[in-house]
């Protein structure tokens, strides 16, 4: 530290040693200044205060480790080393190669410390870190401006604003400022508190993406609707462009309930557990859910996505699919799902290009795309001249004004941060205040499901719930409909067994959590010495991408393997972005090298692969037998067995040779590939419920609905039979959207629901 700071958790000799750590991993040069004057340290102090006070133990014990592997190696504390000295240590650090401090503890000790030097580096500077935008303006990017023009978008030369820098100070925005309380028509943010009503028709577990848009569906239709939200109603205070505090990759203060009950993850059987690993998953908890977040990417499966087993088969032979893969098709068709896929295109408001070559389509998107930008400028071109289809991503993002809101500013900070310029759609814009209108929803915040009743007959009879007071409530209903994420659905139905059950709701014949498929997002980076590209001046929305690698007439096989991948150029790079892109081989990954290259992040462009993840029999999910939710509820977690299998590693080898090749050509002068597992959860976690005719080999049928257990359905992609590489939220609104009007029509008819 410096400037004479008060240190509110770090005693003076640890920040010293934290300090002169710190310092080596980003140290001062000539020309910029280093960790120190930055104010990192001071970051870590007041984070070890708050958000990170569980870590104060582990920052102790490691910081007193460190000074004992230097003084035994030195005879001096790691401070007064000299810095050839430090570095040695550090990287053996990082290795887990020090005397009485190895891995795993060791190497997870330097995990969290980069993790945190990027945090305090580039975080905003409310956050006692970045000092006077001393770390944004290390790499030269200017901060907090929420609007581009379209000539930015384009620019060949550096946007830097004329050199004003913005934070939230200068918006006028204070991420520790106290929240305010939604005021919505028919809304009562006290509802959680208060008794059960009688029993309803149906009750709605999750009020997110899919309960919120299904929510009128039912509620229009006379239905007496109570939907039960574990997270509060999210407003303008959720939703500040705050990297650090918001981003799902960073804090996710809007993911406590999910971060609280993470997954565990193993990659086989008879493997240890660990702590489920992130790429993009970590989800949102509130109405709206996680589409709060999302980079607003809406695309449709292609026709032969709902038939894939069969497209297989009939082309290459049964003995393509790989060993072990349990891959069927949909029991619902294309056709099935056109009129919805249109509907809602229209409900939520999509922008794109109606010319498109794979899929057949009954109407015009709403809106025109986004704007181009200059990477996908590059890549257009590129991939063009390859014989490609490059098209600009269909995205709920308005490129236009739309249903009352305004057009996008075209902001960075965007993706991973709350809708805070009410220009990208969600479920509290629109639908759930018309359900709210029809008086027949009773929406009940700060709720959490924990079982799925039954009576006598073991049809599904209500909700076991604990209310926004702590109290354990139960709301009864004909028919129980889960809608929240696939892990929350798998593990309420592994829970919530009874005695015609005994193995949980839905799995008399074993297949809840089974088929379960998640993406495997990666990144392959180009170094273009010559061009700027300016990708903080738009959003991730504003993307282009390539189907052919997954369409019908893509010869997966004759290159090794079955599936195929969308790839794709994107907008967008806030700072703590920039920190955490895969590296050369050649950069460390601290230290002057890594400064330096972080200074060059104008000059790199990356295409990103998004897979096809088959289903097999060695991938699913489970309840962990021994590790429990930090909730207060002490309920068991789910465990994830996943692991890459040779099929998927020969599709992502020849992927990212291809995008490599689209980078050379785009003009790169280097390549490098990021890594290839790149986390357990995604954010597309499919199956685990799977949908199908055969009671035998799935868990509910085409219409949601549980085939063991009358009255109950999975409303989520729990039930995708399959997992193309193209982004799932789409399908499961014009899914799920189907099923609840087919509900609607079979409670009107006096059907068993």
């Amino acid at each position: 530290m410096d400037r004479g700071a008060a240190l509110t958790t770090l005693n003076p000799h640890e920040a010293r040693t934290a300090t002169a750590i710190f310092e080596r991993m980003f140290p001062a040069d000539d020309e910029t200044p280093g960790a120190t004057a930055i104010g990192v340290v001071d970051y870590v102090d007041r984070a070890l205060a708050g958000a990170y006070r569980d870590k104060v133990e582990t920052y102790r014990l490691g910081l007193r480790a460190l000074d004992a592997a230097a003084k035994a190696r030195h005879g001096a504390a790691f401070a007064d080393c000299v810095a050839e000295q430090q570095d040695r240590l550090l990287a053996d650090l990082e290795r887990g190669e020090l005397a009485s401090f190895r891995a795993p503890r060791a190497t997870a000790f330097f995990e969290m410390l980069r993790t945190h030097l990027q945090e305090g580096l580039f975080c905003d500077p409310a956050y006692g870190g970045n000092r006077e935008k001393l770390g944004w303006k290390v790499l030269g990017h200017p901060g907090v401006w929420l609007e581009h023009s379209a000539e930015e978008n384009l620019a060949s030369e550096p946007v830097t604003k004329s050199g004003e820098i913005r934070s939230l100070a200068d918006l006028g925005l204070d991420p520790a400022a106290p929240g305010d309380t939604a005021d919505v028509p028919n809304f009562d943010p006290q509802a959680g508190a208060r008794p059960p009503r009688e029993p309803a028709d149906v009750v709605l577990i999750g009020v997110g993406a899919v309960g919120g848009i299904i929510a009128p569906v039912l509620a229009k239709a006379g239905l007496r609707v109570v939907a039960l939200e574990a997270g509060p109603w999210r407003s303008a205070r959720d939703f500040l462009p705050d990297e650090l505090g918001v981003a799902f990759y960073a804090r996710a203060t809007m993911s406590t309930k999910f971060l609280d009950e993470a997954p565990r993850w193993r990659r086989s059987a008879d493997a240890p557990t660990g702590e489920a690993s992130f790429s993009l998953g970590r989800m949102v908890n509130g109405v709206g859910g996680s589409i709060l977040h999302y980079g607003t990417w809406l695309r449709r499966f292609h026709p032969h996505d709902f038939r894939f087993r069969s497209h297989v088969v009939e082309r290459w032979g049964r003995e393509a699919l790989p060993a072990g893969c349990t891959l069927a098709d949909w029991p619902v068709t294309y056709d099935d799902l056109e009129p919805y896929y249109s509907r809602i295109e229209h409900l939520v408001g999509v922008a794109g290009d109606s010319r498109y070559p794979f899929i057949p389509r009954s109407q015009p998107y709403p809106m025109p795309p986004l704007r181009p930008f200059r990477m996908g400028e590059l890549f257009r071109q590129a991939t063009e001249a390859m014989g490609l289809h490059p098209y600009p991503v269909p995205v709920g993002t308005n490129s236009v004004p739309y249903n009352g809101y305004p057009a996008t500013r075209y902001t960075a900070w965007s993706s991973g941060i709350g809708p805070f310029a009410g220009d990208r759609w969600h479920p509290a814009l629109t639908s759930i205040p018309e359900a709210l209108a029809t008086g027949n929803l009773d929406l009940r915040t700060h709720c959490r499901a924990i079982r799925v009743l039954t009576d006598g007959d073991g049809h599904a009879s209500g909700v076991e719930y604990v209310d926004a007071n702590g109290e354990l409530q139960t709301q009864f209903a004909r028919v129980v409909i889960l809608c929240a994420y696939t892990f929350e659905n798998v593990r309420l139905l592994l829970l919530s067994g009874d005695a015609r059950h005994p193995n949980g709701l839905g799995n008399n014949r074993g297949q809840v959590g089974k088929h379960f498929m998640t993406k495997m997002f990666s990144d392959i980076v180009g170094f273009f010495p010559n061009v700027v590209f300016n990708r903080h001046t738009g959003p991730a929305a504003q993307s282009l991408i390539l189907d052919d690698y997954v369409s019908a007439d893509f010869d997966s096989f004759a290159h090794g393997f079955i599936g195929g991948a969308t790839l794709s150029a994107e907008n967008q790079a806030l700072p703590l972005q920039i920190s955490r892109k895969p590296l050369p081989p050649d950069v460390p990954r601290w230290g002057a090298g890594y400064k330096a290259h972080l200074r060059q992040w104008q000059h790199l462009g990356d295409v990103r692969i998004q897979p096809d993840a088959l289903p097999y029999e060695c991938n699913y999910l489970d309840l962990d037998p021994r590790y429990r939710d930090r909730s207060g509820l002490g309920l068991p977690v789910i465990r994830i067995t996943y692991d890459l299998q040779p099929n998927e590693h020969r599709l992502a080898e020849w992927m990212e040779a291809r995008s490599e090749e689209i980078l050379r050509a785009m003009g790169a002068r280097k390549t490098w590939r990021g890594p290839r597992f790149t986390g357990v959860c995604s954010s597309h976690d499919l199956g685990g419920c799977r949908m199908s005719e055969d009671p035998a080999a799935s868990v509910v049928n085409p219409e949601l609905r549980v085939h063991d257990t009358p009255g109950l359905y999975v409303f989520s992609g729990a039930a995708f039979p399959s997992c193309p590489g193209i982004n799932p939220t789409l399908t499961i609104w014009a899914l799920c959207y189907r099923a609840a009007e087919q509900l609607v029509q079979r409670l009107r008819n006096g059907e068993e629901p």
